[in-house]
Parts: C-alpha cells; sequence; structure tokens
C-alpha cells in the first residue's frame, strides 16, 4: 500500500514539474522575447564588427581563417527566420487574456520553448565571437605592380634591358646614368612588365637601396616578400637573417631590383645567391655612377642616355598641357625653345613643364627662357626639384679635390668641349694637384679624376677621346653649388658677352671670371677685382685690357688669354701678378714676351702654343722664371707661314737651366736643337715633340727615344730621309735584321707614346713601331719611298713576339703612299682598333686583317670604292665582316690643302659651340 502511494506521489511530482516547465515557457514568453531580441542585436553588432576587420585584412593582403568564415555562416543562418519568431512572439503576448493568460496553452508553450531555445544559441554564438585573429596572411604576389606614369623615350632602352633578361648569360644587370635621367622610372617599367608578360620566375622583389644603404636596411625588404613572420624576423641577428633569405632564395628563380645604388655592396651578405645560369635569377640595379656598375660585377652596363630632343619635346608639352600651348599662337613655339634648355633632361623638362603649365601670357614664356639662359638658379622649383637631387651626385664624390675640379668645369660654356690636356694644366695652375712632387703623377692624377668624374655621369665624352664636356643642366648646377648655393652669386662669373657700360659692382666680388666668344670685344675701362684667382679670356676679339685689372689683382693665379687672335701685346702691369702660378698665351698674334714676365716668380705653368708670330723671347726671361714647371711651344706646321724667328737654341739652353722644368711640348726646326735636346736633361722632360726639317736627313736612335721616358706624342715633318735604328747599330744595315739578330731591349722601347705621325719623309720601312707597345694613333702621309710599315722579313723575328705590336692601336690613318704595297703580310688582332683612313694607297692590296681583327671594336674603314674593290681577303667571309663598316671617301681631293694633317698632338683650347670646328 505504502508502495502504491510513494509511486502515485513520485508520478504526481515528475508530472507536476513537467507541467511547471512547461508553464515556465508560456510565463517567461514575453522576458525571453525581449532578451532573444537584445541578444540578436547584439550578436549582429558582433558579426559587423568582425566583417569590418575581415575586409581590412583582406585589403592587407590576408584571408579569412576557416572558424571566423563559419562563424558568420552561422550568423547569417541565424538570422534567418529570426525577425518572424520575434514578431510571433510579440504577437502572442499582446493575444494573451486578462491575467497573462494564454489563448492557446499548447501553441503559447511551443513557441515560447522554441524562443528559449533560440536565445541560448545566440548566446552561445556571441560567445564564440570574440575572435584574436580574424585572417591569415596571404602568400605575397610574385610581382607588385608600381605606380608609374606614361613614360616617354625609354622604349629603346626597355627593349635593351628586357633583352639582357632573356640572355642566359646574363645575371646582372646595371643600369646607369646622371640623376634625373630616368632610371628609377625604367626600373618600374621593367617591374610592371613582368605582370603583364608570361615568365618563369617565382618572385620578384624591389628593393629601395638609397645613399645610406647597409646590408641590415635592404633586408628589410625580404621579410613581407618572402612570408618570413614577423615574431620570428625580428628575433633574428643580422646573420641569422641572412642564412634565412638565402634559405629561401636558393630554391627559388628570382628577379632582385635595386633601385638607386650608391656603393658596392656584397649580395651574399644580404642572402641573395649570385645569378647564374644554373638559378636563372636576375639582379637588376640602378645607379648614377658607372663605377659602381664594376663594383658590382655587372655583366651588362647599360647607360640611360637623356631623350632625344624630339621625345624631350614631348614630354614638356605633355607636363605643360594644351591649356596654356592654346592660350596664345606663339607659345608651342616657345615651348620647343624652353624644351631645349633641358638638353633632354626628364627631371627639367617635367620641372619646368609643369612651372610653366599656369603661364598663359606670351611675355611669361619670353622671361622664362632669359631666366633659364641668365640665372636658371632663380626658375621656379629647379632648386628644390632638379639641383638638390643633382647635388647627392657631388656630395658622393669622394675628396675635397674632385669637388673642386667638378665645379671647375663649370667656367667652359655652354655645350662646350673642353680639352683634357688643357683642363688638367688648369688644375695644376690652380693647385687642386699640388699634393704630387712630379708632375707627370699630377697629370695621371688629373686623368684618373676626369675618369671619376665621368663613371659618376658628371662628365661626359666629348667629340673625341681627347675632349670632354658637361650636361648643360649639370654645369648650372655646378655653378650654383660653387656660388655657395646661390648665397654668393657673383663668386664665378661666366660670361659669352660684355657690356662695357653694364653693372661693375657684382665684378668686385668675384673670385673666378670667365668670359669666351667672338662676341666679347671690348672689357668695362674701369675692371676692379680685388679678389679674383682665375681669370679665362678665351676665343674673344679683345685687343686690350684695363690697366687698373692687373693692378688690382695680387691674388690672381690663374690667367688664361688663349685663343684671343687680335691680342698683340700682353696687358701693362702682368709683373703686378706676383702670385700668378699659370699663363696660356697660346693661339694670339703676341709679337714679343715682355722683359717685365721675369718678376713672375711662381708661375708653373707657361703655354705658348700656335704663336705664330711670336718672335721675341728677350734673354733670360724664360730663365728667370724659378718655379716653371710646364713649358710648351708647339706650332702646327699646316698652319705656319714662316718658322718662328726667336734663337730656339737659346731657349733650350734657358729652359736647361730651369730646376723645376719637369713637362715640356715643343716643335724644333733645327739640327743642332735636336742633338742638344737629346743630350741634355730636358730629354727626359719632353711629353709632346714635333720636328718640323727642311728636307734634311734625320737619324734617330731608339734608345735617344726611349730616354724621353714622358714622350706621348711625335711628330716628325719633311725628313729625307728619316731613319729610326737601334743603339749601337749601323743606320745602313738592314733594320729588320739587327732587330732579328737582336733582342729587343725593355729600356729601349718607348712604353708611353701614343701618337705618331709623319709627313712628307722619306723612309723605306718603319719597323721601328716594335719599340712602340702603347701606341694608338698612327698616321703616315705623303711618303712617297715608304714600300711596307713592317718589313715582310720581320714577320720570322721571334723576337717580335715579346712585344704587342699594334696592341692598343685605335687609329690607322695611310695617306698619299704611292708605293706602300703593305702593312704588314701577318694579320693582327687589332683589339682595340676603331677605325683606319686609307686615301691615294694604289699598290696597297691587303690590310693587316682576318676575321677576328678588331672584333669587338672596329667602328670604320674609309677610302676610296675602287680601291675598296681591289683588295684581296683571306676568304669570303672575312670580306664579309669588313664590308658592313667601309665608308666611301670618293670626291675628297686628296691632294687639296685641307686633306693635309692639321697639329695631332694635344692642344690646351676648347671648341666652342659658335666658332667654325677647328681640327686637330
Amino acid at each position: 500500500m505504502d508502495y502504491c502511494i510513494g509511486s502515485i506521489l513520485d508520478l504526481g511530482i515528475r508530472l507536476w514539474d513537467c507541467a511547471a516547465n512547461c508553464m515556465v515557457y508560456v510565463h517567461d514568453l514575453e522576458e525571453n522575447v525581449s532578451s532573444l531580441r537584445n541578444a540578436m542585436d547584439e550578436l549582429r553588432n558582433l558579426s559587423r564588427d568582425v566583417k569590418r576587420r575581415v575586409d581590412f585584412a583582406e585589403n592587407q593582403n590576408s584571408q579569412c581563417t576557416n572558424q571566423v568564415k563559419g562563424w558568420l555562416e552561422s550568423v547569417e543562418a541565424m538570422e534567418e527566420g529570426m525577425d518572424q519568431i520575434l514578431q510571433r512572439g510579440n504577437q502572442e503576448v499582446q493575444n494573451r487574456c486578462l491575467g497573462n493568460c494564454p489563448k492557446n496553452y499548447c501553441s503559447s508553450y511551443k513557441l515560447g520553448k522554441l524562443v528559449a531555445k533560440k536565445l541560448e544559441e545566440v548566446t552561445k554564438l556571441t560567445s564564440k565571437g570574440h575572435f584574436e585573429v580574424v585572417a591569415d596572411k596571404l602568400p605575397r604576389a610574385s610581382v607588385d605592380e608600381m605606380p608609374i606614369g606614361k613614360t616617354v623615350g625609354l622604349e629603346k632602352t626597355f627593349r635593351e634591358v628586357w633583352r639582357c633578361i632573356q640572355e642566359a648569360s646574363v645575371g646582372i644587370i646595371g643600369l646607369y646614368g646622371m640623376g634625373g635621367v630616368g632610371k628609377t622610372t625604367l626600373l618600374k617599367r621593367i617591374n610592371n612588365e613582368f605582370l603583364g608578360t608570361s615568365n618563369d620566375f617565382d618572385v620578384v622583389i624591389w628593393v629601395e637601396a638609397s645613399k645610406d644603404a647597409d646590408v641590415k636596411k635592404l633586408q628589410e625588404a625580404f621579410p613581407n616578400k618572402l612570408q618570413i613572420p614577423e615574431d620570428i624576423w625580428k628575433n633574428y641577428e643580422e646573420l641569422d637573417r641572412t642564412v634565412e633569405i638565402y634559405k629561401i632564395l636558393r630554391n627559388k628563380k628570382f628577379v632582385l631590383l635595386l633601385d638607386n645604388v650608391w656603393k658596392r655592396f656584397d649580395l651574399l651578405k644580404v642572402g641573395v645567391p649570385l645569378p647564374d645560369s644554373h638559378n636563372g635569377s636576375k639582379v637588376i640595379f640602378t645607379t648614377r655612377s658607372e663605377e659602381v656598375c664594376g663594383h658590382m660585377e655587372a655583366n651588362k652596363s647599360i647607360k640611360v642616355e637623356c631623350l632625344e630632343q624630339d621625345r624631350a619635346l614631348d614630354l614638356f608639352l605633355e607636363k605643360v598641357g594644351q591649356e596654356a600651348l592654346n592660350s596664345h599662337p606663339d607659345i608651342p613655339n616657345l615651348a620647343k625653345v624652353v624644351a631645349e634648355e633641358c638638353k633632354g633632361l626628364p627631371l627639367a623638362l617635367i620641372t619646368i613643364g609643369r612651372s610653366m603649365a599656369s603661364r598663359k601670357k606670351l611675355e611669361d614664356w619670353e622671361r622664362a627662357i632669359e631666366v633659364l639662359r641668365s640665372y636658371p638658379s632663380q626658375f621656379s622649383g629647379i632648386v628644390d626639384f632638379v639641383y638638390l637631387l643633382l647635388e647627392f651626385s657631388y656630395d658622393s664624390l669622394p675628396n675635397a679635390t674632385l669637388q673642386s675640379c667638378f665645379l671647375y668645369c663649370s667656367l667652359f660654356p655652354k655645350g662646350s668641349n673642353i680639352r683634357k690636356d688643357g683642363l688638367i694644366n688648369l688644375w695644376i695652375g690652380e693647385g687642386f694637384l699640388d699634393e704630387f712632387d712630379d708632375i707627370h703623377d699630377a697629370r695621371r692624377q688629373g686623368e684618373e679624376i676626369i675618369g671619376t668624374l665621368k663613371l659618376a655621369c658628371l662628365l661626359e665624352s666629348g667629340e673625341s677621346e681627347e675632349y670632354v664636356k658637361m650636361h648643360d643642366v649639370i654645369r648650372e648646377m655646378a655653378l650654383w653649388l660653387a656660388c655657395e648655393r646661390g648665397h654668393k652669386k657673383n663668386k664665378f662669373l661666366v660670361k659669352e658677352s660684355v657690356r662695357p657700360t653694364g653693372r661693375l659692382d657684382k665684378w668686385k666680388d668675384a673670385e673666378r671670371i670667365s668670359l669666351w666668344g667672338r662676341e666679347i670685344r671690348n672689357l668695362p675701362e674701369v675692371l676692379l677685382c680685388p679678389k679674383l684667382i682665375t681669370l679665362l679670356i678665351s676665343g674673344t676679339l679683345v685687343r686690350s685690357f684695363p690697366f687698373e685689372l692687373f693692378e688690382a689683382t695680387h691674388a690672381l693665379r690663374v690667367l688664361n688669354l688663349s685663343g684671343n687672335v687680335s691680342l698683340t701685346v700682353l696687358p701693362e702691369g702682368i709683373d703686378n701678378l706676383e702670385n700668378l702660378q699659370y699663363l696660356d698665351l697660346s693661339r694670339t698674334d703676341l709679337r714679343a714676351l715682355p722683359v717685365e714676365m721675369k718678376n713672375l716668380k711662381l708661375l708653373k705653368c707657361l703655354l705658348l702654343n700656335d704663336t705664330y708670330n711670336l718672335s721675341d723671347i728677350p734673354r733670360e726671361v724664360i730663365s728667370s722664371l724659378s718655379s716653371l714647371q710646364v713649358f710648351s711651344i708647339l706650332q702646327r706646321p699646316s698652319q705656319m707661314q714662316r718658322c718662328p724667328q726667336y734663337d730656339e737654341r737659346i731657349l733650350l739652353e734657358e729652359l736647361e737651366c730651369l730646376e723645376h722644368i719637369d713637362d715640356l711640348c715643343i716643335t724644333i726646326f733645327d739640327s743642332l736643337s735636336v742633338q742638344k735636346l737629346c743630350g741634355s736633361k730636358l730629354q727626359r722632360c719632353i711629353r709632346n715633340l714635333i720636328v718640323v726639317w727642311s728636307f734634311r736627313p734625320l737619324n734617330l736612335s731608339t734608345s735617344s727615344l726611349s730616354r724621353m721616358e714622358h714622350l706621348e706624342s711625335v711628330e716628325i715633318w719633311n725628313c729625307d730621309p728619316l731613319k729610326v735604328y737601334p743603339e749601337n747599330q749601323r743606320v745602313t744595315s738592314s733594320f729588320a735584321r739587327q732587330i732579328r739578330n737582336s733582342t729587343i731591349r725593355g729600356h729601349e722601347q718607348m712604353r708611353n707614346l701614343r701618337i705618331l705621325v709623319i709627313v712628307q719623309s722619306e723612309m723605306l720601312e718603319m719597323n721601328c713601331l716594335v719599340y712602340t707597345p702603347c701606341l694608338q694613333t698612327l698616321r703616315v702621309i705623303y711618303c712617297s719611298s715608304i714600300e711596307e710599315v713592317l718589313s715582310n722579313d720581320l714577320g720570322d723575328d721571334p723576337g717580335r713576339e715579346k712585344v704587342n705590336v699594334f696592341s692598343c692601336l685605335t687609329t690607322l690613318h695611310l695617306q698619299g703612299l704611292p708605293k706602300l704595297k703593305s702593312v704588314s703580310l701577318q694579320a693582327f688582332p687589332f683589339p682595340f682598333l676603331k677605325e683606319i683612313d686609307v686615301l691615294d694607297c694604289p699598290n696597297l692590296k691587303k690590310l693587316p686583317l682576318d676575321f677576328n681583327s678588331g672584333k669587338e671594336s672596329l667602328m670604320e674603314i674609309r677610302g676610296e670604292k675602287d680601291w675598296w674593290d681591289k683588295l684581296h681577303w683571306d676568304d669570303e667571309a672575312t670580306k664579309n665582316v669588313f664590308s658592313s663598316k667601309f665608308k666611301s671617301l670618293d670626291g675628297i681631293d686628296s691632294g687639296s690643302q685641307e686633306s693635309l694633317p692639321t697639329l695631332s698632338l694635344p692642344l690646351d683650347f676648347l671648341t666652342l659651340p659658335s666658332f667654325p670646328p677647328q681640327n686637330l
């Protein structure tokens, strides 16, 4: 009985609990509906926050995690039908009777249970939505597109670089050029090309090197691209980073693009495997210095040149815009003039083009041209956007001497070709190279400085190898720097015209004045320059100088009066220049040197080249110049009307008395002078020598010539006969046999001889060439007797193999040699030969060339078409190789005066663009 009662009570309790639970769903429906609504709002807000974080991460090259993606999908599923549930709940609550009793307990129970379940699910889902990480980093794209505008004028260089990329043998490519020329733009174009073309590179990496870059800084560009986790990377030391980069890249075929490299750095120290044909990787870098290309071991160095004029104009007009161009019918023509002032430099074209875009008045354009020509640093934007960028190249020069030599080049006129030899003489006179006791060491250092400035793209090659020039924009930047960044505008004054009545107040502050050109005929009557240390007045029509000029310029060190063809008398007061160290009177109409020159005790350099009317060099003037180191009095025979009237033997005696004389360039007319020269201490000083004979015999031994240890150039005119023979050998015997029977002794070689010119001199052969291993230029002209340059029987001589005949030759000129049959029976490799001229040599039937001669260097062979057609060749292949290099000289009168050679020895002058060209 008790058991039955207990069971009944237990059943009743359970039924009551069940009913109570059911009643809870019904009773709490209103509260649960409100809670569900609030929970759902919270979930939606959380979902929006997560979605926003996901969107941001995906824009940062990341991908949403699967966990977050599943959660967001669950939220979307939860939202489906939720509004309907909440609406039903609201209706159920509103439809209840008094006392909160549902009309239908069963329906209310089901709805209440659903709401409670959804509330639990929403709460649980919300608790799972608090993510620390919503997305993972995606692997970087193999190429990141670089922002770049429209490129103009780079197509040719781009195609050359792309061809190199496709060559397996080219792993490292250097792109060099002056600042602002478009190297970075070209590199961006190359980078983006990998996006649009099919290739098998795994990754393309862009690194900004910058001027102060080191290994650690360069390495910072790699972790993002190579997907190295940040938490790991930041704990790495430099060597660990190197190892990590190398470990990843050695298994990839990569392209590394390095922009703005200023110095060499070791790729392996960065962690970059060296590109080779096996891994197929490439390293391409930009730099302002060709020297850096060598230091980086570039397989191919490509110069990025300034734009050609038509492409430069296109770029300029694009930046100016049509609105300004169409604002006046004359503006397009003026725009061409402005663009020409930029000389093809893209940075200048862009900067000036943008500045002119707002100029719509004709007078604004005319004023802009005047400013660019006269005061370019005052042009809007030119300093901030052009000069300051180019100044990095100047700042990167390794020492103050290089910087001074660079700034000095701005004293020459726009567009001028500057003779290297003359420039070095000026540097010597200025004292820039005073650290060298030996003048020849100083001259070699000058050559190295010119080479360094060319490698840094601050100087360019001129019209020939003897010249350099400076880009106009670089020159203007240099003048701005020389004038202390524009703060002392008159420190360097460079003029191509002078108004005698113009303002003179700015001259008093000048330290260096440079006046050039035929437009200058007169100087101001009063010219006071107390600070002046350099005065260059060259190529003008000035006849006289103000007396005050030398009265008030006691600090003057350098005076260049060369090329003033109307100057017949030296200015008064020149003896007051007690600090003068350099004096150039070349190519003047000077008749006599004043006795007062004896007072120039500090003078180191005196140049009297092409002073054809100089008839009086007073005794003891030259010997009184106790500091003189450099003396040059070269006269071009082709321009001479008569022999000079001064006594050259006395001149040589006085030169011999000078303790410090080291560098002598001279033209000799007298046989006794030659003997004296070869037997005196002056022999070791001779650098350039011209011998002009009156068709008399001239015998020279190779030993006497070799003792001229600094001899670089020799011209011999009008010798009949001319014989050059080994020391202690009889002149009458066969030179070839003498060489064959004796050893070519090192002390007899003329190792510094670079230029040899023989004109109207009688000889049978030139076997003496075996003593000139470094000869670069050989000209033989109007020598009617010569039959062979190198004798046929010289070919059997084993000793000849010890010297490299023609191994350095760049220019071979043969003219008016009617009996010449052979240069040599043996072909030579001519590794540096650039040009061959043959004119009026009818019996020369074969050139000393084979298939491989001058393979990488020979540019042109010039001669008469009939002579060329009759030449003999080893085979058809050899003929075809050289036929493509032939240029006919038909129509040139070989017997005319114009065809005679002018002086080939270097003279100290530059070729002005406004002058008729002067040949050397």
